[in-house]
């Protein structure tokens, strides 16, 4: 994952690996040796020795396929349904980091877009993360879902809570409804895809796919100065002064010296530099096993099995 992330930042294709074969070749052996000594006549008496042994071997054999056709386009240009990104977030997912890495806009409020044309996000998107965080914090904050029988799809709403809450608590469900467009009385807010909407009592989330993802995450790297320069890749996007804006979703760093970082969670090799992310990163670790989940969760339709063939050798 780190690899592909690093090769969008170059324009480079990714490539991903899925398992279609596991082969498992055992092989078990034993053997008992006997041994023994006749003495006839002597005060030692006879002397038998059995000597026991045995062995256990596994050898898998596990062939990896390069991801392709449909199942890539699903997995990596598909962008992922709001339902999707939201039940993260009934798992105990923050908030704010869910909208923040899944979410490009969520009724006009425009995220941060990495990338050769990057843009900053709005203020008021940072504003409706923060609120929304406190409001999860509180246990004012609800998802609801609703599996729709007629078709696939699953009916997705956001519940502020009814409770008489602190008047700092009020004044976030105020200002959420504010930001969002809602009646001042909304309660239950149903969730769709979409860039804007002009219902009052529908949320319209863009979501990001996972290539958006690998890509904005890419925009992190501390690339050469020398490859930017040379327009091997695009120089890094400046550093936000605004006191709302969230820090970087991930830090990877770049470096020339061999071997690899001692103290790295993840490290790859490309274009004779390491990329690497430190094992004392927390955030970056959490968002790097959150895209894992992601690109997951991207996937429709029943995971096939890959065929497993097991030969006894013994």
């Amino acid at each position: 994952m780190l690899l592909n992330i690093v090769k969008l930042r170059y324009f480079d294709t990714p490539v991903f690996l899925t398992v279609s074969q596991i082969i498992s070749g055992y092989e078990l052996q034993g053997s008992m040796d006997v041994k023994g000594t006749l003495n006839i006549g002597s005060a030692m008496g006879d002397i038998v020795d059995l000597g026991p042994s045995g062995s256990f071997t596994d050898r898998p054999t596990i062939t990896y396929s390069p991801l392709t056709g449909v199942d890539f386009l699903q997995v990596l240009i598909a962008p992922i349904s709001p339902w999707n990104l939201l039940r993260l977030i009934i798992e105990g997912w923050p908030i704010d980091a869910v909208l923040q890495i899944g979410a490009q806009s969520i009724n006009g409020l425009s995220n941060r877009k990495a990338g050769a044309r990057s843009h900053a996000a709005d203020f008021d998107f940072y504003r409706l993360l923060a609120a929304l965080r406190r409001l999860q914090d509180a246990d004012a904050l609800d998802i609801r879902m609703e599996a729709l029988k007629e078709t696939d799809r699953v009916r997705t709403e956001l519940v502020i809570s009814r409770k008489d809450n602190s008047p700092e608590i009020q004044a976030d469900t105020k200002l959420v409804r504010e930001l969002l467009g809602l009646r001042p009385d909304q309660q239950e807010v149903q969730v769709v895809y979409g860039a804007a909407s002009e219902k009052a009592h529908v949320i319209s989330m863009q979501t990001r796919s996972g290539f958006q993802i690998m890509s904005h995450l890419g925009s992190n790297i501390e690339v050469p100065p020398e490859h930017a320069a040379e327009q091997r890749t695009y120089p890094p996007m400046p550093a936000l002064s605004d006191s709302l804006s969230l820090p970087p979703l991930v830090r990877i760093h770049a470096q020339k010296s061999q071997p690899a970082p001692s103290d790295s969670f993840v490290a790859v090799n490309y274009r004779d530099y390491w990329y690497w992310i430190d094992d004392r990163d927390y955030r970056s670790k959490r968002v790097l096993t959150f895209l894992m989940i992601i690109m997951t969760l991207a996937e429709k339709g029943e995971k096939v099995q890959p065929p497993t063939l097991t030969i006894q050798g013994n």
